[in-house]
């Protein structure tokens, strides 16, 4: 598993998606033994902390870097 924190303002995203080639049968078992956790931690203003702890497979992302990879 890893773990991953990242501060989001107000209507701003955060995506999980599937790296190529990963073996989706494995994945599925650990996703179905340990599935994701979000932390929610402090926050201020409009922005929250947040935590993802996903397994290493699961690729997140801040809302601007898709759109980043997508005009490539």
């Amino acid at each position: 598993m890893g773990f991953l924190t990242l501060t989001r303002h107000e209507g701003e995203l955060i995506k999980l998606s599937i790296d190529p080639g990963v073996d989706t049968e494995a994945l599925l078992k650990h996703l179905l033994r340990d599935g994701i956790t979000i932390h929610v931690g402090a926050s201020r203003g409009s922005n929250v902390k947040i935590g993802v702890e996903a397994p290493k497979e699961v690729r997140v992302l801040r809302g601007e870097l898709v759109i980043e990879r997508a005009c490539r």
